[in-house]
Protein backbone atom coordinates (compact mmCIF):
# COMPACT_ATOMS: atom_id res chain seq x y z
CA UNK A 1 0.00 0.00 0.00
CA UNK A 2 1.22 3.32 -0.89
CA UNK A 3 -0.01 4.24 2.64
CA UNK A 4 2.39 2.68 4.16
CA UNK A 5 5.29 4.12 2.49
CA UNK A 6 4.30 7.45 3.72
CA UNK A 7 5.13 6.27 7.48
CA UNK A 8 8.44 6.15 9.33
CA UNK A 9 9.80 4.97 12.96
CA UNK A 10 10.70 7.43 15.77
CA UNK A 11 14.37 6.50 17.30
CA UNK A 12 12.46 4.52 19.67
CA UNK A 13 10.91 2.02 16.99
CA UNK A 14 7.56 3.74 17.34
CA UNK A 15 5.44 4.06 14.26
CA UNK A 16 4.14 7.47 12.95
CA UNK A 17 2.77 9.32 10.36
CA UNK A 18 4.55 12.44 9.78
CA UNK A 19 4.05 16.13 9.78
CA UNK A 20 1.90 17.44 6.63
CA UNK A 21 1.05 20.98 5.43
CA UNK A 22 -2.35 21.78 4.73
CA UNK A 23 -3.15 23.76 1.00
CA UNK A 24 -3.47 26.68 3.09
CA UNK A 25 -0.21 26.60 4.70
CA UNK A 26 -1.01 25.30 8.34
CA UNK A 27 0.81 21.92 9.67
CA UNK A 28 -1.13 18.92 10.75
CA UNK A 29 0.91 17.22 13.87
CA UNK A 30 2.77 14.07 13.99
CA UNK A 31 0.66 11.11 14.28
CA UNK A 32 1.54 7.85 16.21
CA UNK A 33 -0.25 4.93 15.29
CA UNK A 34 0.22 0.93 16.29
CA UNK A 35 0.88 -1.62 14.21
CA UNK A 36 -1.03 -2.65 11.21
CA UNK A 37 -3.02 0.72 11.43
CA UNK A 38 -5.19 1.45 8.04
CA UNK A 39 -6.49 5.41 7.44
CA UNK A 40 -9.86 5.39 7.45
CA UNK A 41 -9.84 6.70 3.69
CA UNK A 42 -8.17 3.52 2.94
CA UNK A 43 -10.82 1.23 5.19
CA UNK A 44 -13.41 -0.68 2.75
CA UNK A 45 -17.21 0.81 3.30
CA UNK A 46 -19.67 -1.91 5.09
CA UNK A 47 -21.58 -3.83 2.84
CA UNK A 48 -24.16 -5.98 4.29
CA UNK A 49 -25.25 -10.08 2.87
CA UNK A 50 -27.77 -8.92 1.20
CA UNK A 51 -25.64 -6.35 -0.41
CA UNK A 52 -23.28 -9.15 -1.15
CA UNK A 53 -25.68 -11.55 -2.21
CA UNK A 54 -27.68 -9.53 -4.45
CA UNK A 55 -24.27 -8.36 -6.42
CA UNK A 56 -23.45 -11.83 -6.83
CA UNK A 57 -26.70 -13.10 -8.25
CA UNK A 58 -26.54 -9.92 -10.51
CA UNK A 59 -23.23 -11.47 -12.05
CA UNK A 60 -24.48 -14.98 -12.06
CA UNK A 61 -28.19 -14.73 -12.55
CA UNK A 62 -31.44 -16.08 -10.79
CA UNK A 63 -29.55 -19.28 -9.27
CA UNK A 64 -30.56 -22.73 -10.04
CA UNK A 65 -31.86 -21.28 -14.04
CA UNK A 66 -29.93 -23.03 -16.36
CA UNK A 67 -31.56 -21.19 -19.64
CA UNK A 68 -34.04 -22.27 -22.20
CA UNK A 69 -32.96 -25.92 -23.20
CA UNK A 70 -34.68 -28.00 -25.56
CA UNK A 71 -35.17 -30.58 -23.63
CA UNK A 72 -37.22 -28.65 -20.45
CA UNK A 73 -39.81 -28.45 -22.97
CA UNK A 74 -42.14 -30.64 -24.32
CA UNK A 75 -45.70 -29.36 -26.38
CA UNK A 76 -48.36 -30.40 -24.59
CA UNK A 77 -50.45 -33.55 -25.79
CA UNK A 78 -54.07 -34.11 -26.39
CA UNK A 79 -54.74 -35.97 -22.98
CA UNK A 80 -53.25 -32.58 -21.29
CA UNK A 81 -55.80 -30.29 -23.27
CA UNK A 82 -58.86 -32.62 -23.42
CA UNK A 83 -59.13 -32.60 -18.80
CA UNK A 84 -59.28 -28.60 -18.45
CA UNK A 85 -57.51 -27.86 -15.41
CA UNK A 86 -60.19 -27.14 -12.24
CA UNK A 87 -60.43 -23.21 -10.83
CA UNK A 88 -60.18 -23.05 -6.83
CA UNK A 89 -63.27 -22.68 -6.38
CA UNK A 90 -63.78 -26.12 -7.87
CA UNK A 91 -61.67 -28.00 -6.36
CA UNK A 92 -62.90 -27.20 -2.89
CA UNK A 93 -66.30 -27.65 -3.87
CA UNK A 94 -64.90 -31.32 -4.78
CA UNK A 95 -63.70 -31.39 -1.17
CA UNK A 96 -66.56 -30.56 0.08
CA UNK A 97 -68.30 -33.13 -1.54
CA UNK A 98 -66.39 -35.96 -0.64
CA UNK A 99 -66.70 -34.80 3.18
CA UNK A 100 -70.11 -35.45 5.66
CA UNK A 101 -71.13 -32.22 6.97
CA UNK A 102 -72.28 -32.13 10.82
CA UNK A 103 -75.90 -31.74 9.76
CA UNK A 104 -76.01 -35.45 8.06
CA UNK A 105 -75.11 -37.35 11.26
CA UNK A 106 -77.72 -38.90 12.72
CA UNK A 107 -78.49 -38.40 16.49
CA UNK A 108 -77.75 -42.16 16.94
CA UNK A 109 -74.31 -42.38 15.28
CA UNK A 110 -73.25 -39.13 17.51
CA UNK A 111 -74.53 -40.84 20.70
CA UNK A 112 -72.90 -44.23 20.02
CA UNK A 113 -69.50 -42.40 19.00
CA UNK A 114 -70.52 -40.11 22.20
CA UNK A 115 -70.59 -43.62 24.54
CA UNK A 116 -67.46 -45.45 22.80
CA UNK A 117 -65.58 -42.71 23.91
CA UNK A 118 -66.60 -42.91 27.59
CA UNK A 119 -66.08 -46.41 28.07
CA UNK A 120 -62.84 -46.18 26.88
CA UNK A 121 -62.15 -43.64 29.83
CA UNK A 122 -60.99 -45.13 32.90
CA UNK A 123 -61.38 -43.79 36.43
CA UNK A 124 -58.68 -44.75 38.93
CA UNK A 125 -58.02 -43.75 42.33
CA UNK A 126 -54.22 -43.22 42.70
CA UNK A 127 -51.91 -44.75 45.08
CA UNK A 128 -49.94 -41.85 45.63
CA UNK A 129 -49.31 -40.89 49.56
CA UNK A 130 -49.65 -37.49 48.91
CA UNK A 131 -52.69 -37.67 47.26
CA UNK A 132 -54.47 -39.76 50.37
CA UNK A 133 -52.57 -36.98 52.48
CA UNK A 134 -54.46 -34.20 49.87
CA UNK A 135 -57.75 -35.80 50.55
CA UNK A 136 -57.38 -36.28 54.02
CA UNK A 137 -57.20 -32.93 54.81
CA UNK A 138 -60.08 -31.81 52.09
CA UNK A 139 -62.34 -34.51 54.47
CA UNK A 140 -61.25 -32.91 56.98
CA UNK A 141 -61.50 -29.75 56.48
CA UNK A 142 -65.56 -30.07 55.70
CA UNK A 143 -66.35 -32.52 58.34
CA UNK A 144 -64.62 -29.52 60.52
CA UNK A 145 -67.28 -26.95 58.91
CA UNK A 146 -69.95 -29.44 59.59
CA UNK A 147 -69.10 -29.42 63.26
CA UNK A 148 -69.10 -25.63 63.62
CA UNK A 149 -72.55 -25.23 61.64
CA UNK A 150 -73.42 -28.20 64.13
CA UNK A 151 -72.60 -26.05 66.85
CA UNK A 152 -74.15 -22.92 65.66
CA UNK A 153 -77.32 -24.83 65.24
CA UNK A 154 -77.44 -26.54 68.81
CA UNK A 155 -76.79 -22.90 70.33
CA UNK A 156 -79.79 -21.67 68.48
CA UNK A 157 -77.57 -19.06 67.17
CA UNK A 158 -78.99 -19.45 63.23
CA UNK A 159 -81.77 -21.75 62.29
CA UNK A 160 -80.69 -24.28 59.16
CA UNK A 161 -82.14 -23.50 55.96
CA UNK A 162 -82.11 -26.59 53.58
CA UNK A 163 -78.65 -26.41 51.99
CA UNK A 164 -77.71 -27.04 55.43
CA UNK A 165 -79.52 -29.53 56.43
CA UNK A 166 -78.13 -31.10 53.35
CA UNK A 167 -74.80 -30.11 54.83
CA UNK A 168 -75.30 -31.43 58.27
CA UNK A 169 -76.90 -35.33 56.74
CA UNK A 170 -73.68 -35.61 54.78
CA UNK A 171 -71.96 -35.95 57.87
CA UNK A 172 -71.64 -39.87 58.38
CA UNK A 173 -70.73 -40.19 54.86
CA UNK A 174 -68.05 -37.62 55.21
CA UNK A 175 -66.98 -39.67 58.57
CA UNK A 176 -67.08 -43.02 56.47
CA UNK A 177 -64.96 -41.67 54.11
CA UNK A 178 -61.89 -40.45 56.53
CA UNK A 179 -62.26 -43.66 58.16
CA UNK A 180 -61.45 -45.82 55.03
CA UNK A 181 -58.20 -43.75 54.46
CA UNK A 182 -56.97 -43.65 57.76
Amino acid sequence: MEFEANLGRDAQGRLFIPATQRPDGTWRSVKYVKEGYVPQEEVDSYRSKGKIFSEGVKAVGVPGYSGPSSTSFSKPTNADLATPALSKSQKKRQKKKGKKSADEFTIEEVTDHITREVEKVEITESDNPADKEKKKKNLNKKLKAILDLLAKVEDGDITPDSDQIEKLSRRGEIEAQLAALK
